[in-house]
């Protein structure tokens, strides 16, 4: 992907999350398949914290030299805001906002190859942490997709 192709894929993504979750009956929203899995309603707010989370990393890489960034617990983070429970509208309006600031980052950053370090993964660019960020939300769709078909199947509603 170029440059214009990872901006343009990074600002559609939250809509298309949004419009796989437009309409859906709360029941459905708040499925969990298995202990210790996440519901949509999770997933959507786990999606809402990382645009904020590689917001900040993302800004962190362009304007600082191989800075590491700080961990982040992804499960802790759903349980201690009850994403479980949170209005979608407002996890939506909160991932456009940050990802909104995402792409004017990218968009305005000239050097992609500037390069920062993440524990467990290494040093990566830039570009390379941008691509990951769409990796990240498309698997988090692919799995929102896959949570409405088990909610159609028989066994998950009895």
């Amino acid at each position: 992907m170029n440059r214009l192709e990872i901006i343009e894929r990074l600002k559609h993504l939250p809509g298309e999350l949004e419009a796989n979750v437009a309409g859906l009956p709360e029941a459905t929203l708040r499925f969990r398949p298995a202990e210790g899995e996440w519901s949509i309603n999770e997933t959507v707010g786990h999606v809402r914290d990382l645009a904020e989370v590689w917001h900040k990393r993302l800004y962190m890489v362009a304007s600082l030299t191989d800075p590491q960034f700080t961990s982040f617990d992804g499960e802790a983070s759903v349980i201690e805001h009850n994403y479980q429970d949170a209005d979608l509208a407002t996890l939506f309006r909160e991932m456009r906002e940050w990802r909104s600031k995402t792409v004017v980052l990218l968009a305005h950053t000239v050097d992609w190859t500037r390069i920062g370090q993440q524990r467990g993964v290494g040093r990566r660019s830039l570009r390379q942490f941008a691509e990951f960020l769409i990796s990240h939300d498309e698997e988090h769709i692919a799995e929102v997709q896959r949570l409405k078909e088990l909610v159609k199947q028989p066994a998950a509603s009895a």
